[in-house]
């Protein structure tokens, strides 16, 4: 019931707010990390949050077009024959949020494999809980971030040909306990240095994706993934 589906996911305004918030969270994320960087009493720290400041009714005009845009995304997705341009879109979201979440999802894999041996270890010395395999300890901590980037693929009839068994959706609640994550990695993120020109990662451009990498992934956990898990309920 593609119809239904659209109903479920709410007006236009839903998603206008998602905007705007991603966008809010997204410059606190980015001038936060300048001041754990470089100190919060730094010159051209407050030279950014100024910026940042004046920026705020562009972001305002920007996010009401942003949030209709998104909103006619994912209806376009969950009626299951995307368009033309919903599959271009989605392909370029995904190499959009992969320099974001690839990031995510290398700490995770790595945070995985230090869990594994730790219970193997914990295991081995003391016989408490059996470590869960490897797949299923990746599985764990890698889902979240890779089926958010991927799973409008799923609605075009791609099949996972990885090793890794990813679940079809992830529950709003466990998207947003990996928020936090997000919202670390980008703080990391604005201590980076081009490898290139050596020059500091830009803060306005970077707080420009950010709102982007934020704002879509409170849609899908606000918004989307409950739209999801009522048709599994429906069609289950």
């Amino acid at each position: 019931m593609p119809g239904h589906d659209e109903e479920l996911l709410g007006s236009r305004a839903r998603f206008i707010i998602v905007a705007l918030a991603g966008a809010a969270v997204a410059m606190a994320c980015v001038y936060a990390g300048l001041g754990f960087h470089d100190g919060f009493g730094d010159r051209d720290l407050h030279r950014v949050g100024r910026k940042f400041h004046r920026m705020l009714p562009w972001v305002l005009c920007l996010s009401l077009p942003g949030g209709a845009l998104l909103r006619g995304f994912y209806a376009n997705i969950l009626k299951g024959k995307p368009s033309a341009l919903g599959l271009l879109w989605s392909v370029v979201r995904g190499f959009v949020h992969f320099s974001m979440y690839g990031m995510v999802a290398l700490f995770s894999f790595i945070l995985a494999f230090v869990e594994r041996a730790l219970t193997d270890i914990s295991f081995r010395l003391w016989r408490g809980e059996p470590p869960l395999s490897v797949d299923r300890t990746l599985t764990r901590w890698l889902a979240p971030t890779i089926c958010f980037i991927s799973f409008p693929f799923e609605f075009m009839g791609l099949k996972n040909e990885g090793d890794l068994e990813l679940p079809e959706l992830v529950s709003p609640r466990r998207l947003l306990r990996w928020l936090p994550a997000v919202l670390v990695v980008l703080m990391f993120w604005t201590g980076a240095i081009s490898e290139d020109a050596g020059d500091r990662v830009d803060p306005y451009w970077l707080a420009s994706f950010a709102s982007f990498w934020i704002a879509d992934y409170l849609a899908v956990a606000w918004l989307v993934s409950p739209v999801l898990i009522e048709r599994r309920r429906r069609d289950g």
